[in-house]
């Protein structure tokens, strides 16, 4: 079974170039590592809002000379461009998540549904019961002792 790790604002990362960083500090810095994330990682789950947020929130502008039109230009090395091919894998994902966590709880509710048999139970039958313990059964003479 997978491990899913879901994403917020706050999580750290705990693997890669960005090891010990916060989701926010690494889109300011380094966007498209969070797409790179998204691609790559079957386990990164982030909110598809939170998600969308991120494009182009924090562009990280560098000028440069464009050869072609004989001038200087600002190019976003930290742009993210959410595509409806990423929105879809991320949708997909968060689906399979959901899927793997409902059917990891179905199966563990099937353990006990197999018991259905509460006629079997008793105080008689079981051993870890101790009447001699059990303070509500006690007769009227020991609570007016106290």
């Amino acid at each position: 079974m997978k491990h899913w790790t879901i994403f917020t604002e706050n999580t750290i990362f705990n693997f890669g170039k960005h090891k010990g960083e916060t989701l926010e500090e690494v889109a300011k810095k380094d966007a498209r590592y969070i797409l790179w994330c998204v691609k790559k990682i079957d386990m990164f789950l982030i909110e598809k809002d939170l998600f969308v947020s991120y494009g182009n929130k924090y562009p990280h502008l560098i000028e440069a000379y464009d050869p072609d039109i004989e001038q200087n230009v600002f190019i976003d090395f930290n742009e993210f461009i959410v595509s409806d091919e990423l929105l879809l894998l991320l949708e997909g994902r968060w689906n399979a998540y959901l899927d793997s966590y409902v059917r990891k709880s179905k199966t563990d509710c099937q353990d006990y549904d197999g018991y259905d048999d509460y006629e079997d139970y008793s105080v008689d039958n079981n051993p870890y019961y101790n009447d001699n313990l059990d303070m509500d059964q006690q007769d009227p003479e020991f609570w007016d002792s106290f």
